[in-house]
């Protein structure tokens, strides 16, 4: 029979077992959850840089450069499906009194936005000649080219522009091209292919197939961004 000093002996033994056990069990548990926490950290980091890349990627795809002109894809989906897909680019402008001149990028207090229907890389239409400006410019038009609004559209957009950088636009049916170069005549005309040609002293035809009137229009404006930006950065 064990005496009551062994069995103190065996219960303090077995209290330092079952302390220990705890203490191991307390371990065990202690390295679980931070193996879980580890885990939910290396998750979130994960997470964290999906988003950073996909804006990143995102950003990269809808912006780019044609012909030293940055442009950016804008899509307006209010009145959508589908949406209304742009091109978005801008001049650096200053406001001087009540008029808004156009000024190096280091100058500028803001920018001033045009918003295109057609992809500049993908524009096939052709310019011949190089842009002149000049302090006033005809804009005649043979046809109303309605075309379900975009006739509107597009000299509105050509206008914008032309004012922007300073050109006062007027509308006169009796003006033809000047050959001394004192103003710039841009006549619309229809054609069985649409292009810009220059025939004179910042004389131009703009000849729209069918209703490609935004593409003639927009095609001589890219051409102007081009010069403007050329100008700017010299």
């Amino acid at each position: 029979m064990a005496t009551k000093k062994e069995k103190k002996s065996k219960g303090k033994k077995e209290r330092v077992k079952e302390e220990v056990k705890e203490s191991v069990s307390r371990e065990e548990q202690i390295k679980a959850q931070n193996k879980i926490l580890k885990n939910i950290l290396i998750g979130i980091v994960v997470i964290i840089v999906g988003i950073f890349l996909f804006v990143v990627i995102s950003n990269s795809l809808s912006r780019f450069e044609y012909r030293g002109v940055d442009f950016e894809i804008v899509r307006f989906c209010d009145a959508g499906p589908p949406c209304l897909v742009t091109y978005r680019t801008s001049l650096p402008v200053k406001t001087v009194g009540t008029n808004i001149v156009i000024v190096k990028p280091s100058e500028k207090d803001a920018d001033y936005n045009f918003y295109l229907r057609n992809d500049p890389r993908e524009l096939n239409v052709n310019f011949t000649g190089e842009i002149f400006f000049s302090n006033n410019m005809v804009l005649n038009s043979e046809e109303p080219f309605i075309c379900d609004g975009k006739g509107a559209i597009a000299a509105a957009n050509l206008i914008q522009l032309y004012e922007v950088l300073g050109t006062k636009v007027i509308n006169d049916e009796n003006a033809t091209c000047d050959l001394l170069g004192r103003y710039l005549f841009v006549q619309v005309n229809p054609g069985n292919k649409t292009r810009v040609r220059q025939f004179g002293p910042g004389c131009y035809n703009i000849d729209i197939k069918d209703c490609e009137i935004l593409e003639g229009t927009e095609r001589f404006m890219i051409e102007t961004l081009v010069k403007v930006n050329e100008d700017l950065k010299e």
